[in-house]
């Protein structure tokens, strides 16, 4: 296929790295040196000027494009390079990245035929939003391509149960991997799970939830008091996702311009306090010892994982943190905090897990990075319809086979048909031969 990239920043280079393997990619910005850096690392071309500037598109040579995706820091820039690219080229698909959620009730979208629109913010407060249907979990990874859940567990046991793998594969959940003294490895199905374990599930979320209540007996059942420190626009919408709920919800600003901004966005049923994230005695002064749950919700990562710990210091239990610089990633997860990507890479794996092409392969990291899953999904007129999955030879990495709601493990594979999904999980160190493994299909 080919596919434009305009805007070649941390989420157009991104795109650019995951499609440049199988489909011919140009990325577009007015920035010479972030242009100079992918002409260094991807084997994709590059084309300098202003995308809202009609003149740069008459270079190209081809008549169609199958795939525009407009990802720059500008709303107006990305809906304004899509009206231009009409004028240039035939193109099959449109995706756009859109900060102002008032687009997202508009019918300008659709008037300027844009296929995709993602809104970051939102996508965020969705992902916390998922973490109240499982109190007692570590997180909750969804995906468009399939209903199953990745969920990971903390094992905290009450003295009276010992769990096995094969306890939970017989409830229809599969052990897709255990992080044991800072190490991820994938179990055998004789291996029992021990104190302190953090188990990820891939499996029906309800199950999960059920079981969840014998492995851990340190989370809370129920969540009812929320701390949010921050409010920016992420803030306000977890908040805003998080008032249908019933809860009490308390955000901390320092920045009073934002406190009234959130305060007109949310109306009632959010306390908003105006006081700088610095002060201690907020837990005291304002109670938010007693919250269930902390969300950091700023932009600074470094600022986040400092009023994660400090609510752990207070016997708080559920910390949760947006991470913005994939670099803080590891660091979030090696201290027990539950990670919610940011803005611009929550964007990144919408659009790569949104693009229909049965040759276009999901990657994503998880365990803090020492982990990682991929995904193909069999799309009409894909050459691996009628075709069976046979294993490699080596057994390092675990393959399924989703169908609906059912997970095929290799002995089980049926042919493939359309709608399909193969999904392999393995550690990072394997990821070059699953890599290699998943496309060479």
């Amino acid at each position: 296929m080919n596919i434009m990239i305009v805007g070649a920043g941390s989420v157009g280079y991104f795109l650019a790295q995951g499609l440049s393997y199988k489909h011919d990619v140009i990325i577009v910005d007015k920035n010479i040196d972030k242009l100079r850096k992918i002409d260094e690392n991807l084997d994709i071309l590059t084309l300098h000027g202003d995308i809202q500037n009609p003149d740069i598109y008459d270079s190209l040579h081809f008549n169609s494009i199958d795939i525009f995706i407009a990802v720059t820091d500008s709303d107006e820039a990305n809906l304004l390079s899509t009206l231009i690219i009409d004028e240039a080229v035939e193109v099959k698909k449109k995706i756009i990245r859109l900060k102002n959620e008032h687009f997202l009730n508009s019918s300008i979208l659709k008037r300027i035929n844009i296929d995709d629109a993602v809104f970051p913010d939102i996508l965020i407060a969705q992902k916390v939003k998922a973490l109240f249907d499982f109190p007692k979990v570590n997180n909750v990874k969804e995906f468009v391509q399939f209903e199953q859940k990745l969920i990971s567990i903390k094992i905290h046991y009450d003295g009276k149960n010992r769990y096995f793998v094969n306890d939970l594969v017989d409830r229809g959940l599969f052990i897709v991997g255990i992080e044991r003294e800072k190490s991820f490895f994938i179990p055998l199905l004789d291996e029992e799970l021990k104190e302190k374990d953090l188990i990820y599930l891939f499996g029906d979320g309800k199950i999960v939830k059920e079981v969840s209540l014998n492995l851990d007996c340190k989370m809370p059942k129920q969540i009812e008091n929320v701390v949010i420190f921050g409010a920016n626009k992420s803030a306000q919408n977890i908040a805003k996702s998080l008032k249908c709920k019933e809860l009490e919800i308390k955000m901390i600003e320092k920045d009073i311009n934002l406190c009234n901004e959130a305060s007109e966005f949310l109306q009632d049923g959010v306390s908003i306090i105006n006081a700088s994230f610095g002060e201690h005695e907020l837990f005291e002064s304002e109670k938010l010892k007693y919250a269930d749950m902390v969300i950091a919700a700023s932009e600074n990562d470094e600022k986040n994982i400092v009023k994660c710990i400090e609510a752990r210091g207070y016997g708080i239990e559920k910390v949760v943190a947006l991470n913005n610089d994939s670099a803080y990633y590891g660091l979030m997860h090696q201290l027990g905090i539950v990670v919610v990507r940011g803005s611009k890479v929550a964007t990144r794996y919408y659009i790569m897990d949104n693009i229909s092409s049965s040759s276009i392969v999901s990657v994503q990291r998880f365990c803090g990075g020492l982990a990682v899953m991929f995904i193909r999904k069999i799309y009409p007129n894909s050459k691996l319809i009628s075709f069976t999955l046979k294993a490699p030879k080596f057994h390092k990495f675990h393959i399924y086979q989703i169908r609906d709601k059912q997970i095929f493990q290799v002995e089980d594979f049926k042919p493939l048909i359309e709608n399909d999904t193969i999904v392999l999980f393995g550690a990072v160190e394997n990821e070059e031969e699953m890599h290699k493994w998943i496309y060479s299909l």
